[in-house]
């Protein structure tokens, strides 16, 4: 890889980084303010912000040598094998044809997080998250979007020739995410197998057991309503966040090495089920 495509790959993640904390300080400022659905986070609590951190550091380490495996890979397989239009209302089909493959992609990779031990061990650090707002969006652990890289996203590229024009397109429309997990009383009710939202979503983060293994869905719920996991939210229902143990972190170190704390003597904070 060239010094001006790790330049473009700079720009391409600085611009990425500006525009999900233009979401995420959006979300805050105007829904979560005005229209909060419970408690605001407590002062201190950092690890959102961590997770965050960690994961665009490890995600510019590495993207250069994935970068090459996976642009290896899709020009092997002749770049695509469905392309996509780019110009007037091929552009719109095009868009639709890319969001529907690659949420269904993170529909996938989803409920793979939750079935794989190994993978939950990394995931459950998104679902240990007692204060469930927009910053949940971004607490990941720091190997996700690598993993997300060599496999969604191969199998996209290999699937699918899209233009420049619908990746941005797609980029931009994902910073939904941030929406679907704010704090804010935002509920599609009877309509709520369209699109997800924070009373939807909030359901799939909940500590108690009713609520496991539902809700799967990054944007699109229909997916969960064909994978029998579709539980709209009744009215007013907004049960408390968090790992059914009550586990949390509360340090970088903590949110770095999440998967194996045990291994390594790491205590993160037990708190009680509620």
């Amino acid at each position: 890889m060239s010094l001006t495509d790790l330049a473009f790959l700079a720009l391409l993640m600085g611009a990425q980084i500006l525009l999900q904390a233009a979401a995420l300080l959006g979300v805050r400022l105007v829904g979560e303010r005005f229209w909060p659905a419970g408690p605001p986070r407590p002062q201190g609590d950092n690890c959102n912000l961590q997770a965050w951190i960690l994961g665009h550091l490890a995600h510019f380490a590495l993207s250069p040598a994935l970068g090459v495996v996976v642009t290896l890979l899709v020009n092997r397989a002749g770049g695509g094998l469905i392309p996509l239009p780019s110009h007037g209302w091929g552009l719109v089909v095009g868009v639709a044809v890319y969001f529907v493959v690659m949420d269904f992609g993170e529909y996938v990779f989803h409920l793979a997080q939750h079935r794989l031990p190994w993978l939950w061990a990394w995931h459950s650090l998104h679902h240990s998250d007692t204060t469930f707002d927009s910053s949940t969006t971004v607490r990941h652990f720091w190997l996700d979007p690598i993993l997300k890289t060599v496999t969604i996203y191969l199998a996209a590229g290999l699937l699918l020739k899209a233009p420049m024009s619908i990746g941005l397109i797609y980029s931009v429309l994902t910073l939904y995410n941030f929406v679907a997990h704010s704090n804010t009383r935002l509920d599609f009710g009877r309509w709520s197998w369209l699109l997800n939202s924070p009373a939807y979503h909030r359901l799939h983060h909940s500590a108690s057991a009713e609520h496991f293994d539902v809700n799967f869905a990054g944007m699109l719920p229909i997916f969960d309503v064909l994978a029998g996991a579709y539980r709209p939210a009744r009215p007013g229902e907004r049960p408390a966040t968090g790992l059914d143990t009550g586990e949390r972190p509360t340090t970088a170190g903590e949110v770095a090495l999440w998967p194996v704390r045990a291994r390594l003597g790491l205590k993160p904070t037990h708190d009680p089920i509620r």
